[in-house]
């Protein structure tokens, strides 16, 4: 039974932006007077739009208006200090001044859960890229926002006049989608809060040690996925709500490849774009096709049409299709193509090394994107595919342009599996040719702005302030899936076998660091290593087959003979099928080149433990045995966090405490005063 709770037009309800939201408007941003050294603290200020990283998962980031001549978006701003988010929903001309209006800001910072496949869900550190959709009039925008953990169905002019509460409903929107100007089809949650009722009822007997459980995070079960999403019908006008028919239920139906958006943009007039997935094996690789009545539907065989396709349209008007696509060495460049499907001829109409996010078009010559640089933070740009030139929209972030930054040099690297890869070295802000620096290796994705690595904990362009050059490495693909098994299982099996994929990256890694040894760039004493999830088992990798490293930071480590027991009876199953060894056998022979509790006393380096408070459990075992052989080791547990941190004030403390680790452990230097020289002497007694 959904309740409706409350409907409301648009009304001035006093959202403008507080003080949290005072710098929001990048119109308005003044950038410094003189230009100055890149801090930690400009990193944690960016303004965002769109999902973090590098966006593979196809969410949309922004939304063109029926017209094509404004265009929405949700854009967030961390404050370290007050250890919060200020979220505001913008509309932008395309035209004329292009000046932002902030038609709603407020709300709390809404976070992707993590689970499925039988394994616990929960919530992660990631944002909902959460962009508004318009009204089919486009005259107003509607939106997600949640305010005290409750998720509620947003509506605001797009002049700024007011915004309000479309409708609360007894339970969490998920998702929406406007049937037509009357109706929305709201999809809620499958019956979250009974699910958590259950759980308190069984807590009274005690709980049942069962899947449900991950004890590295929670001494209780997780709540099941007891119920699928329920969708439901809003009359705009009259609040009334009923079940959706079959027909509305369509409009969620998911594309099999997450990075196609086969929505209303993809389908022109009566033909729509496929996809044809010929052969078995993962990663599945599709073919694009198109489907007209009347005709015969056509696969593109070229090979442009199949490995690294991303986003695709129709170009208005014909049954020509525009597609995005990955390409060159290590996919390191984003390509437009077009395929005239009736003369199946496929042509290149633009190439970027700069990373492309969410390209929609706004007419047959013109693409809106989100654009990054190895050097430039996302922005907002049109891309003329006639001219082949891109130029910028909105600047989100215009204070960068007066920060003094490393520059930045693609290396293209390869495996030791013969498996492409590459790495960008960022230079010391204040780089003398002919002079070593100490070097800093971030892990493991590369593409477009040069952050913070995966996860975004270690920062690249202030370590460059800090007089260190960065070596940030895009990882290979994995060997396991060079053969294309049958399922994901038996990728992770075969690159378990003799920890071939570990060697596959740490090879990578390696080349990368002895070639800036050999240009005379690294300071081969003072090679330092980071990386979170699989870049942290580089690092522990490394630590036990590798020479070459002074010091490290890990977060969301680590792989160790107690892991199954912590990671519950789901992950265990998953685990043993892709051959870790139980806790009960003897694996002496296995554990000799990956844990660091069993390889203690061979551990190269120090290891600074940077972990979130759902998975430090990970790292106790190994973080103990370093401490009673006597090896530097800290750690650092992080209240409220997940795999990957979204809380400022942690992002910022990670930030600072990288920066201090390193200049200790590489040169021997301590920070002036306070909280950040107690903890660097702390580190200076283990040296003793």
């Amino acid at each position: 039974m959904v309740t409706l709770v409350g409907v409301a037009t648009v009304a001035p309800t006093g959202d403008a932006p507080t003080t949290l939201c005072a710098d929001i408007d990048w119109s308005k941003a003044k950038p410094p007077p003189i230009i100055r050294t890149l801090a930690p603290e400009d990193l944690v200020r960016l303004r965002d739009v769109g999902p973090a990283g590098d966006a593979i998962s196809g969410e949309r980031a922004f939304s063109l208006s029926p017209d094509r001549r404004f265009v929405t978006f949700q854009v967030r701003q961390a404050d370290a200090e007050a250890n919060d988010y200020c979220i505001a929903r913008v509309v932008l001309p395309l035209f004329g001044d292009r000046k932002p209006v902030i038609v709603n800001a407020g709300g709390e910072l809404r976070r992707k859960p993590a689970g499925g496949d039988s394994l616990p869900q929960r919530m992660t550190g990631l944002p909902v890229a959460d962009a508004p959709i318009w009204s089919p009039d486009g005259s107003w925008i509607a939106f997600l926002r949640q305010d005290g953990g409750r998720i509620r169905l947003w509506r605001a002019a797009i002049d700024g006049s007011g915004s309000a509460p479309i409708a609360a409903v007894d339970s969490d929107i998920r998702d929406f989608r406007f049937a037509n100007a009357a109706t929305i089809v709201l999809k809620l949650d499958g019956d979250e809060q009974k699910a958590r009722a259950n759980i308190e009822r069984e807590a009274q007997v005690g709980f049942h040690f069962d899947s449900r459980f991950a004890p590295v995070s929670s001494s209780g079960p997780y709540a099941p996925i007891s119920a699928p999403d329920r969708l439901v019908t809003l009359d705009i006008r009259s609040g009334s709500l009923r079940p959706a028919n079959l027909h509305e239920a369509r409009l969620f139906l998911p594309a099999r490849d997450a990075a196609t958006q086969l929505t209303g943009e993809q389908v022109e007039g009566d033909c729509r774009i496929g996809r044809d997935y010929p052969g078995n094996g993962v990663p599945p690789i599709p073919r694009l096709t198109v489907h007209c009545p009347g005709r015969t539907a056509r696969t593109c065989d070229h090979p442009a049409c199949s490995a690294g396709v991303g986003a695709a349209w129709l170009v208005h008007g014909s049954a020509t299709v525009r597609f995005v696509r990955q390409e060159g060495w290590a996919q390191s460049e984003t390509a437009i193509y077009e395929w005239d499907s009736g003369r199946d001829i496929v042509i290149k109409r633009y190439a970027t090394t700069a990373l492309l996010i969410d390209c929609q078009p706004r007419d047959t010559r013109q693409l809106i994107c989100l654009r990054e640089t190895s050097l430039k933070p996302r922005h907002l740009a049109a891309i003329d595919l006639d001219r082949g030139r891109a130029h910028i929209i909105a600047d989100f972030n215009p204070e960068f342009s007066r920060l003094r930054m490393g520059r930045a040099e693609r290396i293209p690297l390869k495996s030791s599996a013969g498996i492409e890869a590459f790495g960008d070295l960022v230079y010391p802000a204040d780089y003398r040719a002919g002079q070593r620096y100490p070097l800093i290796v971030v892990q493991y994705e590369s593409r477009g702005f040069l952050r913070g690595g995966t996860g975004d904990e270690f920062p690249i362009q202030a370590f460059a302030s800090n007089g260190f050059a960065v070596l940030s490495i895009q990882r290979p693909a994995p060997v396991g899936a060079l053969s294309r098994p049958k399922d994901y299982v038996e990728v992770d099996r075969i690159n378990l076998q003799g920890f071939a994929d570990r060697q596959n990256v740490l090879s990578v890694v390696e080349q990368g660091v002895r070639l800036l040894i050999d240009r005379g760039i690294a300071d081969p004493k003072a090679i330092g290593i980071t990386g979170l999830s699989d870049g942290s088992s580089t690092v522990q990798f490394a630590a036990i087959n590798s020479s070459l490293f002074s010091a490290a930071i890990v977060s969301g480590c680590c792989w160790d003979t107690s892991q199954t027991a912590l990671l519950g009876p789901a992950v265990a199953s998953r685990y043993a099928r892709i051959g870790w060894p139980d806790i009960s056998e003897d694996a002496s022979s296995f554990w000799s080149r990956m844990s660091l509790s069993r390889n203690a006393r061979r551990v190269a380096f120090p290891i600074l433990f940077s972990m979130a408070d759902e998975e430090f459990r990970m790292a106790l075992e190994a973080f103990t045995a370093l401490r009673e052989v006597g090896k530097p080791a800290d750690l650092y547990v992080f209240p409220d966090e997940h795999h990957i941190k979204w809380q400022p004030a942690h992002r910022l403390a990670a930030y600072q405490r990288g920066i201090d680790w390193f200049r200790y452990w590489l040169r021997g230097e301590l920070p002036v005063a306070g909280r950040r020289r107690e903890e660097a002497q702390h580190w200076q007694a283990m040296n003793r």
